[in-house]
């Protein structure tokens, strides 16, 4: 697979070119940049298949690629040294994201992932990106789903519930739209807004706006949508407080 590194750090750029070469000996660097400027001089001329793009290019950011290649024809993924709001957008689309310094095992489970999972469709994945980065107090506005299929992009608002089914996640939203998700529930904890969805149970997350009853006898929510999802002894205090008007 043929690559580039897009880094402003020098030291960066050589330690993840030595592991890549020594690691993941199909990947082949065609060249490095450490603007966007010369990024974009580099993808045009090489035609790179994978993009190692750093979050912060000193007085850029890296998502500033996509205004030049907003349905890139290559892979991408970023690199950072700071766990910031960031992660959370890119979490949220299909792309993949490395910390800095560069782990080893993480970089070989990128790579095989990449070789193997199907396609996304570029430019609405650069859209999430793009929403997700300019939401307001970085709440995500779509989020993408993998499956086995491939991915569903959905709008966060939409979604009622998501369930645990072993180690991937029943998605319910609006109009009908169900997805296995292969991510487990507890990666979907993560990246959804605490203020508007609860975990109310180990294998259960309920989107509060789509709560109309609380069953008590039977410790149950009742859903927009009919659905009925648990509520453990344990998170019944905390989620009965949100709705304590007292």
């Amino acid at each position: 697979m043929n690559s580039i590194i897009v880094d402003d750090d020098i030291n960066c750029i050589a330690a993840l070119s030595g592991i890549i070469n020594t690691y993941c000996p199909k990947l082949n660097i065609l060249g490095t940049a450490i603007n966007i400027a010369d990024a974009v001089k580099l993808i045009n001329t090489t035609n790179p298949q994978l993009v190692f793009l750093d979050v912060e290019i000193g007085n850029e950011m890296g998502f500033d690629l996509f205004r030049y290649f907003p349905s890139p024809s290559f892979e991408v993924v970023f690199t950072t040294a700071h766990e910031k709001y960031a992660l959370k957008a890119i979490k949220s689309s299909c792309y993949d994201f490395l910390l800095k310094p560069v782990n080893i095992e993480e970089l070989v489970t990128v790579v095989v992932k990449l070789e193997q999972e199907k396609k996304s469709d570029p430019k609405q994945n650069v859209n999430v990106l793009l929403d997700n980065l300019k939401a307001k107090d970085h709440g995500l506005k779509k989020i993408a789903i993998p499956s086995n299929e491939g991915y569903a992009f959905i709008d966060v608002d939409d979604i009622i519930s998501l369930e645990a089914d072993g180690k991937y996640t029943k998605i319910t939203a609006g109009k009908g739209l169900r997805s296995l998700s292969t991510k487990n529930i507890g990666e979907f904890e993560e990246l959804l807004d605490p203020d508007l969805f609860f975990r109310t149970h180990k294998s259960w997350i309920v989107n509060l706006n789509h709560i109309r009853k609380y069953l008590k006898a039977e410790s149950r929510v009742l859903l927009s949508n009919d659905t009925l999802a648990d509520v453990s002894s344990r998170k019944k205090e905390e989620f009965l407080k949100l709705f304590d008007k007292a």
